[in-house]
């Protein structure tokens, strides 16, 4: 493992003003870091190695707000493919997962005792990559979705020997799969985003409510998209959500009105595929959201506000989209993307693969971290690497960020 560790124990000046990491780690070299996770109050991160090209034996890590890791879980057999995709982190630190895949038709779920590392559960022959995962806040659920279902599970009530199991199953929509699902965090609910690739030229989208009773799904709600949905998100209480649309547009929603509330697009020339939304309640009650989509080559962020008008319908406002501000990219914007809760600042990815050498990782483009003021757009500091970046999230306060990147590093700012 190496380990890079800044000299200037001003770390809060240095992440604030440069980008310079407070500390950054590459825990195997020559693999990638698909995804990252912080807790809260920034003391416990978490990311999993993958190869989306080669192969490999893919570990599962924590490390403190210094740096040091804490623990590493092996969690697939030796040269195996792809590894781990996703990884979440329960708000109390109790308990740290990750997913991905070892094959096209084989993925695995892994549960640890995130103060130690201890497996709690590990399904290794699931029927698909896991493709995202999200604890509840109370850390007693967590919602896996794959390519085509969603499960949920859930903490036994005992005390002395904390256990973990599958609880509800879920299957999409014939014709349709997910690559996102979140679960509120509360626990109240799910928002999933799906596409159609059977319809051309344009796919098609759907995103479904799911309340959740007692570890069991319950009603769905459905709003049929008319271009495939790429990412969802909702805000802690899951009474809103945002969905990033395949032409570069984003779809609002609102939990207790059965229609999309609104879909917006900006007047921005040459538009593409959004891949990247983040959504927060502020505590003055704004809702925010701040979508990061492909244009041309390169990629842009807008923030809309929602903002609902004084006319109920059926006992709800009537919602209308509020373009703030528009801000260019180097590449096309990767699912980086995160605000705050009080919607301060934002975080945000790049990085392209190189598709025309068929997408050779020692051929992608490079990539960013950037931080962003979320009020006016402004770039507050970018931060390069020799290859592209996916993962990026902030803390609920704004205080820290964690990323990772292709070139196998993870990397922690204090703000």
């Amino acid at each position: 493992m190496t380990v890079l560790q800044s000299n200037n124990g001003s770390s809060s000046t240095r992440g604030s003003n440069s980008g310079q990491p407070s500390w950054q780690v590459t825990p195997q070299s020559g693999l990638q870091v698909n995804s990252v996770a912080v807790s809260p109050d920034g003391q416990l991160t978490v990311g999993g190695t993958s190869s989306e090209f080669g192969s490999g034996q893919f570990n599962f890590y924590g490390y403190n707000a210094a740096g040091s890791q804490l623990w590493s879980v092996p969690v697939t057999a030796a040269n195996v493919t792809q590894g781990i995709f996703w990884v979440a982190v329960s708000d109390d630190k109790r308990f740290a997962a990750c997913g991905g895949e070892t094959s096209k038709t084989c993925g695995f779920l892994c549960i640890v005792d995130a103060s130690t590392g201890a497996t709690l559960l590990l399904d290794a022959q699931l029927p698909a990559r896991v493709n995202q995962l999200s604890f509840s806040a109370d850390g007693t659920l967590l919602l896996a979705d794959f390519q085509h279902e969603v499960r949920l599970y859930q903490l036994s009530s005992s005390v002395a020997a904390p256990g973990w199991a599958q609880t509800d199953r879920l299957a999409l929509p014939a014709d349709f799969s997910s690559y996102s699902a979140v679960l509120a965090a509360d626990g109240s609910r799910i928002w999933l985003g799906a596409i159609n690739y059977n319809v051309k030229p344009t796919y098609t989208g759907l995103v479904q409510q799911i309340g959740v009773d007692n570890g069991k799904f319950a009603a769905v709600t459905q709003y049929e998209q008319a271009q495939g949905v790429m990412r969802v998100v909702t805000t802690a209480n899951g009474a809103y959500a945002a969905a990033a649309l395949h032409d570069g547009s984003c779809a609002f929603f609102q939990a207790a009105q059965a229609s999309t509330a609104f879909v917006f697009k900006p007047d921005i020339a040459n538009l593409n595929i959004a891949y990247a939304i983040a959504i927060t309640e502020t505590p003055t009650n704004a809702v925010v959201i701040v979508v990061g989509a492909n244009q041309a080559e390169a990629g842009v962020l807008y923030r809309v506000n929602a903002l609902p008008s004084a006319a109920d319908i059926s006992n709800f406002p009537v919602w209308a989209p509020q373009l703030v501000w528009t801000q260019s990219v180097l590449y096309a914007v990767n699912p980086g993307v995160t605000l705050d809760t009080a919607a301060t600042v934002v975080s945000a990815t790049d990085g392209k693969p190189d598709e025309q050498n068929g997408g050779n990782n020692q051929k992608e483009s490079p990539g960013n971290f950037y931080l962003l003021d979320a009020c006016t757009g402004e770039q507050l500091w970018q931060y390069g690497t020799e290859l592209m970046n996916w993962p990026m999230a902030l803390t609920p306060d704004g205080k820290t960020a964690v990323g990772g990147s292709d070139d196998g590093s993870i990397f922690y700012w204090n703000l």
